[in-house]
């Protein structure tokens, strides 16, 4: 045997037994707080799809509306037949005529523009759609009590020392999170606009039908993404903290951190011109701003060292 395993004493083994049943403790509840997250939410469902379906919906007032601008514009060039009004109860020859030459017109002109709209192609998509928003929601509603339960676990094993920047950078984690999704949210504007654009390369009339589940997926990962990348800070800080990191690492290393935004442009999952150009100098202002974080952490600590008292 290359390896001798020692013998598990009891003291040892209950310790065991303690932090398992602590780790459980703490798991269930943070599945308690989840499910009644996503309940909270489930009620709410209607002004939280309503928040997300916002920049859809704008787009699709503006494409339907030129349509209908373009349509207009058709019939009252003279090329739309307008009908007769029938005036008694029977409708005359040259009433059915108009009529009929109008539907004729019609069948042969369907639309002069994009058509934008929502629907279902499944009947249990609704449910699912509500209850998967709910469920995301409900994570975030509840996520800084997840977040105290996972601290709580890990707050023994660490020293004084090792726990004061966990407990600053906790309140940034979120604010940076908080900022990333609000960036990914107004992008979303401009992001499905730039889309769109790309029906008018195709001969009228188009139609494109959108399912709102696939847009909410799409739209919830767009958010998470930027919300990640907009941890740099937080991460290198948390470096700085434990020593890993220094600020003249932060400027020495600069093509780093144009590679890592010239990542992030690429992989995201809208591949689209506005949305990697956004997540690309995102993560450039990030990286060179988290500099100055770095430094004053460097700066904190040595302030520490020197009113220490000297052995």
């Amino acid at each position: 045997m290359f390896f001798r395993r020692e013998p598990m004493t009891d003291e040892r083994r209950m310790e065991l037994v303690e932090h398992l049943g602590e780790l459980r403790t703490r798991l269930m509840r943070s599945i308690l707080y989840l499910i009644l997250g996503a309940i909270i939410a489930y009620q709410f469902f209607t002004p939280l799809y309503a928040l997300l379906y916002k920049p859809l919906q704008r787009e699709m007032k503006v494409q339907n509306a030129i349509a209908a601008t373009k349509q207009k514009a058709s019939a009252d060039n003279g090329i739309f037949p307008l009908p007769l009004e029938p005036k008694g109860e029977t409708i005359t020859r040259d009433e059915y005529l108009s009529l009929r030459n109008a539907v004729i017109w019609l069948h042969a002109h369907p639309g002069t523009g994009n058509q934008v709209a929502m629907g279902f192609t499944k009947f249990w998509e609704p449910f699912m759609l509500r209850l998967k928003l709910s469920i995301i929601f409900g994570f975030i509603l509840t996520a800084p009590f997840i977040l105290w339960e996972i601290t709580q676990f890990i707050a023994p094993a660490l020293t004084a020392e090792e726990k004061r920047p966990l407990r600053l950078l906790m309140p940034v984690s979120v604010l940076m999170m908080a900022s990333g999704v609000t960036l990914a949210y107004s992008i979303m504007f401009y992001a499905i606009r730039w889309f769109l654009s790309y029906m008018d390369d195709f001969p009228p009339p188009n139609s494109l039908l959108q399912n709102p589940q696939d847009y909410v997926l799409f739209f919830v990962k767009i958010m998470a993404v930027f919300g990640l990348v907009f941890q740099l800070p937080v991460i290198l800080s948390g470096g700085a903290f434990l020593g890993l990191i220094s600020s003249k690492g932060i400027i020495k290393n600069w093509r780093y951190g144009i590679l890592l935004a010239a990542l992030s442009g690429l992989f995201i999952p809208t591949n689209d011109l506005v949305s990697m150009t956004a997540i690309a100098t995102a993560v450039i202002v990030l990286y060179f701003g988290s500099y100055f974080l770095v430094r004053g952490i460097e700066i904190s600590k040595a302030r520490r060292l020197a009113r220490a008292p000297k052995p």
